[in-house]
């Protein structure tokens, strides 16, 4: 049984995700409203309360960040960014609240955002002691290309986004929601990533570069990928992406976690191993789930218990003193018979399994070569089905 449920957790993301979209239309429409907002925000009268359709932000030819036009230090609230592209630009300390940016391009040099803040904890209704509005910013549909640098991005959403070649360094991502989008060539640095989600995504290309160390705590969820092209490259990039997760969760001491993305990585690594490789891969996912799946010992126990129970009866077993031996071309035994027979069959291959010895049946002479076989076969999955337990209740 797997420690991560995955339709459960994206059942719960996608609830998640619904409440907060209508809690940031709730307090968009009413804040644009009242034109109400705490004092710790001073609204910008050429961005704020207004919608953009169709704006260029920056232009020019691709540059390098250092000659990108600079705003700074502004307050953005309630605005609407609606086929707006962002070109060579870079905002600095500026405080984007409850902004939607819907089909937006982020093109040429793309756009930069240092030090700036996408999300209103506090509330303005009273009394509003222990109350948080969490109001956030969305991005939907939009081709992202940008840096976020020490951000508070806390309970942001992109929704059905393409982002490549985008940098997280140094945020606040805390409950953060990626659904819906493409990510490739995805850098991750120093980023808190506690309860953030990445649901129904397709991941290419997902690195962390720490200094420090990102964290990820239980409530952080990355879904399973959806394979696309089905061939080597694919194949690679994604079992890598898993690795990677995988590795950043045992940073993080989630040993649990670790084991559900070290079982896709090693899963969909098998894909592109070599042909003896992939034989000793396969065997080491059916027997134990990579460590991960004790209960797959269990499985393939009894699957090897029956297939020799059937071989037995082909190669002959010793009943009585007489031997029994079934052939595809013989029709001379009646039902009843079968099921006697193949009853002291399965007894001789569970009594071999077990290495508990023999009841009334024994191998035929020309059998004992498959009793030896699965006798070493339950040995080695006693010790492989006891270790794989063993490690799943330290944890």
């Amino acid at each position: 049984m797997s420690y991560i449920n995955f339709k459960e957790e994206v059942y719960k993301a996608k609830i998640q995700f619904e409440n907060r979209t209508k809690n940031n239309e709730r307090l968009f429409n009413q804040i644009k409203k009242d034109k109400n907002i705490s004092s710790n925000y001073i609204p910008n009268e050429k961005y704020s309360f207004k919608e953009f359709n169709g704006s260029i932000l920056g232009g020019g030819h691709p540059k390098s960040e250092d000659e990108f036009q600079e705003i700074s230090y502004t307050d953005i609230i309630c605005t609407k960014f609606i086929n707006c592209k962002f070109s060579n630009i870079k905002f600095k300390g500026c405080k984007f609240i409850g902004c939607y940016f819907i089909n937006c391009d982020f093109i040429s040099g793309g756009a930069v955002f240092d030090e700036c803040i996408f999300i209103k904890q506090e509330s303005d209704t009273t009394p509003n002691l222990n109350k948080e509005d969490n109001l956030s910013c969305e991005f939907n549909e939009c081709n992202v290309y940008a840096k976020f640098l020490n951000c508070d991005i806390g309970h942001i959403i992109f929704n059905k986004c393409n982002l490549r070649n985008t940098n997280f360094e140094l945020n606040d991502m805390t409950s953060g929601i990626i659904f819906n989008c493409d990510l490739k060539k995805i850098i991750i640095i120093d980023t808190d990533l506690s309860g953030a989600k990445i649901v129904n995504s397709y991941i290419e290309d997902l690195e962390f570069r720490d200094k420090y160390k990102s964290k990820l705590d239980e409530k952080t969820f990355i879904d399973k990928i959806k394979l696309r092209k089905k061939n080597r490259d694919e194949y690679e990039g994604i079992y890598t992406v898993y690795e990677n997760i995988a590795d950043k969760f045992k940073e993080n001491n989630l040993v649990n976690n670790f084991g559900e993305y070290y079982f896709l990585c090693r899963k969909t690594q098998r894909k592109v191993l070599k042909p003896i490789p992939r034989i000793m891969s396969f065997l080491g996912l059916v027997t134990c789930g990579y460590g991960e799946r004790p209960l797959y010992a269990a499985y393939f126990s009894l699957f090897v218990i029956f297939v020799f129970s059937i071989l037995y009866l082909i190669f002959g077993i010793k009943v009585d003193e007489q031997i029994v031996r079934y052939s595809f071309l013989e029709n001379g035994h009646t039902f009843r018979e079968f099921l006697r027979d193949y009853n002291e069959s399965l007894n001789l291959s569970v009594g071999m399994f077990a290495a508990v010895g023999l009841n009334e049946a024994q191998p035929a002479p020309i059998s004992y070569m498959l009793s030896n076989i699965e006798m070493l076969l339950g040995v080695l999955m006693m010790g492989i089905g006891t270790g794989a337990l063993v490690k799943k209740i330290v944890r």
